[in-house]
């Protein structure tokens, strides 16, 4: 019965090792994962902070001195639009891009760009559907493109449009 209990007692202090064991490497693993967390997120920080930086210069350069109008836009557009301001000056530049390399003034395509964006916006939050998928589905209007717009019940076809146009008094 003695040798018995030492027996016990040492399995006993042998499992506490091993437990304890198993604790300081599950410590040291949570750790290193929390330093890899916080790494990763600065990484994702970073990566987030030069593709502003990289939009913001082709916002400056399509916009030109009509950039405040985007940028009244993106300074509210996370309360108005659930849009991050990354987002927002990427489709906004990419509207006016396409526009004014079809020869629209720069000033109407800057308006046109905002209201697009604010569109896009609201699709997106309406139909549950990516903004960028959204916006992607606008931009086929300045390639010619009516199918993308269907999925949203939007008909631009030739006939649909001088249909609306007869029916709005334009005759071209």
């Amino acid at each position: 019965p003695a040798t018995l209990k030492r027996f016990d007692s040492a399995i006993s202090k042998s499992v506490g090792k091993i437990k304890s064991f198993k604790s300081s490497i599950l410590s040291a693993f949570g750790a290193v994962g929390g330093i890899y967390a916080a790494i990763n997120g600065i990484k994702k920080s970073i990566d987030i902070a030069s593709d502003l930086t990289e939009v913001q210069n082709v916002v400056d350069v399509t916009f030109g001195n009509l950039k405040d109008k985007i940028e009244s836009l993106a300074a509210v557009s996370i309360p108005e639009l659930g849009m991050s301001e990354l987002t927002v000056k990427q489709i906004a530049s990419r509207f006016q891009a396409m526009g004014t390399a079809m020869g629209i003034a720069r000033g109407e395509m800057a308006d046109m760009s905002v209201d697009l964006t604010r569109l896009a916006g609201d699709m997106s939050s309406f139909y549950n559907v990516a903004q960028e998928d959204v916006a992607r589905s606008l931009q086929s209007v300045f390639t010619g493109e009516t199918e993308p717009l269907r999925k949203y019940g939007l008909d631009l076809t030739q006939a649909t449009l001088k249909e609306w146009a007869l029916k709005n008094g334009i005759d071209a």
